[in-house]
């Protein structure tokens, strides 16, 4: 019997992708999911400023290649106002849910928990 191939996954980012040269995108974490993020947001030209006390290894590349900004550090209410897009990926849901509390005070557009 053939092996069975299992359906590749996506990376809808691409769909939020859109440029956006005088807005940043903030991505929050530092994880694999955050950097799957940052690189699809980055490849669409849009500024973007990942948020995070850690780095996983493909974060830092795209911080050493002048991709992308890095705070080290969760970000505040103040660093949210001109953003257009959050994605809160910090791997622990009680963080990214008080991030996109955040984001809803300053109306910024988010994807993460709903």
């Amino acid at each position: 019997m053939p092996p069975t191939l299992s359906p590749p996954t996506l990376d809808r980012t691409r769909l939020l992708a859109l440029p956006r040269p005088d807005r940043r995108a903030v991505v929050v974490g530092g994880g694999q999911v955050a950097a799957r993020r940052a690189a699809a947001l980055t490849r669409s030209r849009t500024p973007v400023t990942v948020y995070a006390p850690r780095l996983c290894d493909d974060v830092f590349d795209l911080l050493v290649e002048h991709l992308v900004s890095w705070e080290d550090r969760w970000p505040t209410a103040a660093d949210l106002r001109d953003a257009w897009l959050l994605h809160a990926a910090s791997g622990d849901p009680a963080v990214d849910a008080r991030i996109c509390d955040l984001a809803a005070s300053v109306r910024t557009r988010r994807a993460g928990p709903a």
